[in-house]
């Protein structure tokens, strides 16, 4: 037996690592599958999917604005064109199904699938469920979500079934011993932060002022990834070869940094929680404040009520904050170590296993 499935996922690498990641296990487990994804050509995922291997067809689609206005003509106008694509591209793969793992480029494909009575699959990252998602959801053979009890969010779907987040598989294997000595790391305290690809002038900024009140302090080593959109910024304002820190515009190996820390003080997107959580590092989240739906306030909150992780709100964040936490951690080890079995407990190791388990039902019905 093998299958043919259509995926439509884009805007963000959240959106497009977790088709990428499902669409490898379908490979794995049927060799002769064909897959196909779906996007468009100014996404992310237009770059992202050829370079995984995968056939890619750009569609027209943009995201519906949330009050009227002439965008609103637009996306209808996208959404329209995309679908008539879609239909077009349903009939010449016949697929067995079709997988949307969120963003507004899932919406022309998975509606689609709906006209020709195809089964469609969903996958929910965040703990707040994505606007397409939520549209889109209505009458779906299943839908997938990366965090516990989101029944509520989905009732018009046929089954909601808990999968978790899948992640690069490097992350499914920890070697915090070796991790710190490729980083270099002896018996300093490692204090890594990351703003994403792009940057974070808050995250930067707060790093900055930590740097300085920890001038005096060897035992702590600070690591910033600065952004690739900020980092210029970052460099024109500083002296950054004389800051008490390792500043970096982009860490390409982000999983053995991260493995090597002590603290981690991160954005609190829905993959950056799931390696943070496979890898047992104590997190300081600073949801991204203009996030849809403030989604990553509701990631990190996961992390909090289960005493694995604290989170600061990006206009409250400062060096005193963070150098509290860092004292905090290292004067209790105990703590510091409940934190990391917390965090390990949220992790799903099996997610792509479960998402794929849902795949097969569906495809058998």
């Amino acid at each position: 037996m093998s299958i043919t499935a259509l995926i439509a996922g884009g805007g963000t690498s959240g959106h497009i690592n977790p088709a990428i990641a499902i669409a490898d296990r379908i490979r794995v487990e049927w060799p002769d599958a064909k897959i196909a994804f779906c996007g468009t050509e100014r996404g992310l995922e237009s770059t992202l999917v050829p370079r995984n291997g995968y056939t890619f067809h750009p569609i027209r689609a943009s995201g519906f604005p949330s009050k009227p206005s002439k965008q609103l003509i637009r996306a209808v106008g996208d959404f329209c064109a995309g679908r008539k694509t879609c239909l077009s591209l349903i009939d010449q793969y016949q697929p067995d199904i079709v997988i949307g793992t969120g963003g507004y480029v899932c919406g022309p494909l998975v509606s689609a699938a709906k006209k020709k009575k195809i089964p469609v699959v969903l996958h929910e990252q965040n703990a707040f469920a994505g606007r397409a998602n939520r549209t889109l959801s209505k009458g779906v053979s299943a839908v997938c979500t990366g965090f516990p009890n989101m029944e509520a969010t989905f009732p018009a779907a046929n089954e909601v079934v808990f999968t978790g987040n899948p992640i690069r598989s490097a992350f499914h294997d920890s070697d915090r011993t070796e991790s710190r000595n490729i980083v270099g790391i002896d018996n300093e305290y490692l204090v890594l932060c990351m703003g994403g690809s792009l940057g974070s002038q808050t995250l930067n900024e707060a790093m900055v002022k930590l740097s300085k009140l920890l001038c005096s302090e060897d035992s702590v080593k600070l690591v910033l990834s600065s952004g690739k959109q900020q980092h210029k910024a970052l460099s024109e304002k500083y002296q950054i070869e004389e800051l008490n820190m390792t500043v970096m515009e982009y860490i390409d190996d982000t999983k053995t940094y991260m493995d090597a820390a002590d603290l981690i003080i991160c954005r609190a997107g829905a993959v950056t929680c799931a390696e943070v959580a496979a890898l047992g590092v104590p997190a300081v989240f600073v949801p991204y404040p203009h996030a849809a739906g403030d989604h990553q306030t509701y990631n990190a909150r996961v992390f909090v009520e289960n005493h694995a992780g604290y989170m600061i709100a990006d206009a409250d964040l400062s060096a005193d904050k963070i150098l509290e936490i860092i004292q905090k951690l290292r004067n209790e080890p105990e703590q510091a170590n409940k934190l990391r079995d917390a965090s390990k407990a949220l992790y799903v190791a099996d997610a792509v296993d479960r998402i794929l388990d849902v795949i097969k039902k569906v495809v058998n019905q």
